[in-house]
């Protein structure tokens, strides 16, 4: 009886009707998917233009990693042989073709993802070193004093979660999930079948990541640790090397002799580039059930354990949540006005 009545047959490609309205035939999404793409593109162009031209006149030895290209033809590879496949199934007599044709090219939407993320990465970290080999006097004063008018105590605040084990123990391991959710949303977006959400998040990746290196070079400074040079106790709640993991690197880069990039970390203070990310984060997960509340949560936690394992000042954070949402304006605007939800 099942599939007797018309009204309960299914049809054949079910699988591309729920699909299409995200990619291959909606004429909207496809135009602002297009657009997002090439302002990715040209956002890498142009931070490994500038990388090129500066890197011969900088301090800064690459160690022969100009932009991991080691990871570029792998992927070129994988992407061919899903295209491939996708070809030899459009015509393949089974019923269920729409489904792996559908399933492989989630894979692609990911494939791309990961590699222009570590890609871009790459070529960020090293302009950011360059931008740290400088001579030009540290802020830290200013944003010190910022802080103060608002009211925040670097020292104080830092020390209450450090008097509270399990606090900093939870905020510490939030902070450090970054690594694991810039790798892992877009790949759960890709695989849900949302190569918009997917466009959109590494756009507005690329461009906080380039505000943010673009403004240090500005506001050069080294983080509340090393100005306020608190007792090391305060934060033996956290991890190892918590405010101080970046320090030595930052230092050595500001004496202006020939450095090799051997252990890479985060030298961005001023704004903070982990806050930016936790509302990117939060921003691309908006309205997906049993996903946004969770990571909204964990990148709550994120930006609280900022000014401790990461030196920031309140005003870093601040400024950090206006570089997200610069970004995430402008990549509405680039990708149009009229944003596609589900």
């Amino acid at each position: 009886m099942h599939g007797s009545h018309p009204g309960c047959e299914i049809p054949a490609d079910l699988p591309r009707a729920r699909s299409a309205q995200w990619w291959g035939s909606n004429p909207a999404a496809n135009l602002r998917n297009r657009r997002l793409v090439l302002f990715i593109v040209a956002m890498l162009v142009a931070l490994m233009a500038a990388t090129l031209l500066w890197l011969p006149f900088s301090t800064v030895d690459s160690n022969g990693n100009l932009g991991d290209a080691a990871i570029l033809l792998p992927s070129v590879f994988l992407l061919a042989l899903l295209e491939a496949i996708r070809w030899r199934l459009r015509k393949a007599p089974f019923r269920h073709r729409e489904i792996w044709r559908d399933f492989a090219r989630r894979i692609q939407v990911l494939v791309l993802a990961l590699s222009s993320i570590l890609f871009f990465s790459t070529w960020l970290l090293l302009f950011s070193y360059m931008a740290t080999a400088t001579a030009q006097p540290l802020m830290d004063m200013y944003l010190a004093s910022a802080d103060a008018a608002l009211g925040f105590n670097w020292t104080a605040y830092v020390g209450w979660l450090d008097s509270h084990y399990l606090i900093a123990s939870i905020l510490s391991k939030a902070y450090f999930s970054l690594s694991f959710q810039l790798p892992l949303l877009p790949a759960m977006l890709a695989l849900i079948a949302r190569p918009d959400r997917v466009a959109e998040m590494i756009a507005q990746f690329e461009l906080a990541g380039c505000l943010t290196c673009l403004i240090m070079l500005v506001v050069p400074a080294a983080g509340a640790f090393d100005f306020y040079h608190p007792s090391p106790d305060l934060l033996s709640s956290f991890g190892a090397g918590a405010s101080t993991r970046h320090l030595d690197q930052l230092h050595a880069l500001r004496t202006l002799k020939p450095f090799l990039i051997e252990h890479p970390e985060g030298l961005v203070t001023f704004p903070s580039f982990h806050a930016a990310l936790a509302v990117i984060f939060a921003y691309s997960v908006r309205g997906i059930r049993f996903v946004a509340l969770p990571v909204y949560l964990l990148n709550a936690m994120l930006i609280l354990a900022t000014p401790a394992e990461g030196s920031h000042y309140l005003v870093d954070v601040l400024a950090g949540v206006l570089v997200a949402a610069a970004a995430i304006q402008t990549v509405r605007w680039i990708g149009g006005t009229r944003a596609i939800n589900r």
